[in-house]
């Protein structure tokens, strides 16, 4: 009895790795205890081994298994025939096995569907994480798009400033200082706004780090036409710069 009872239980420990042959091992020594007339309580080994073949094994080993099962079961219902009739301990122990085989296969399907969940959230999460790449690869071609309208201010009055030097160089050689001043704010204005430019192309970089040199400026307005004028004025150029009315502040709408 004490080996009977162990090749029952100590197959068990193999249930979720070997399932099939597990129960097979079960199996085996359930009919031989059987076959030789003993009953013991261990005998519930065996629809454990049913459930764990059903939640671990393959679909393909259970047509062969619930065969093995019917065919022990009967033995069992041939043999307890002196104490119960034949029918209702084969319905018995059928409607058993079948509990055993459904309730393993009902956490099975419960466990793939969770994993399948997990797994849509996985592929929602990076479809998020995706989306977020393409907006902020939208910004930043947004950015580079309106990028002349940061440098176009310092093109402008370089362009001014080296007309000016050219007619003041190709005047008097009275006028040969305005000439050389006129050029040297070309250098300067041309200096800014390939400082400008850069700060620009290093914020569409994707990185973290804080910027090393000065920060980005707002677009010029109406405060900073004085500012354009003086420095066409010291190319040599005279610039009349006049305001009336009153200065209100721009909204969304007139902008």
């Amino acid at each position: 009895m004490l080996a009977a009872q162990a090749g029952l239980v100590l197959p068990l420990l193999w249930r979720r790795r070997r399932p099939a042959p597990a129960f097979a091992a079960v199996a085996a020594a359930f009919v031989l205890q059987w076959a030789l007339g003993a009953a013991l309580h261990a005998d519930v080994a065996l629809f454990i081994a049913l459930y764990s073949l059903a939640l671990h094994g393959r679909p393909r080993q259970l047509p062969w298994a619930c065969a093995v099962m019917a065919a022990a079961l009967a033995l069992v219902a041939v043999r307890v025939s002196v104490v119960v009739s034949v029918t209702d301990a084969l319905l018995f122990l059928l409607s058993t096995a079948t509990a055993a085989l459904a309730l393993g296969l009902v956490i099975r399907i419960r466990r793939a569907q969770l994993a399948a969940l997990r797994d849509r959230a996985a592929r929602l999460e990076t479809e998020r994480d995706q989306r977020g790449r393409l907006a902020a690869a939208a910004e930043r071609a947004r950015v580079a798009r309106e990028m002349h309208d940061i440098v176009g201010h310092h093109l402008s009055v370089v362009i001014t400033l080296a007309d000016a030097g050219a007619c003041a160089t190709a005047g008097a050689a009275a006028e040969s200082g305005r000439g050389a001043e006129a050029l040297r704010l070309i250098g300067a204005t041309g200096r800014q706004a390939l400082g400008e430019l850069r700060r620009v192309l290093g914020a569409l970089r994707d990185t973290d780090a804080p910027p090393a040199g000065p920060q980005l400026s707002p677009q010029p307005g109406l405060a900073d036409l004085n500012a354009l004028c003086h420095g066409v004025r010291a190319a040599g150029l005279d610039v009349v710069y006049r305001t009336a009315g009153k200065r209100k502040p721009w909204t969304r709408a007139c902008s």
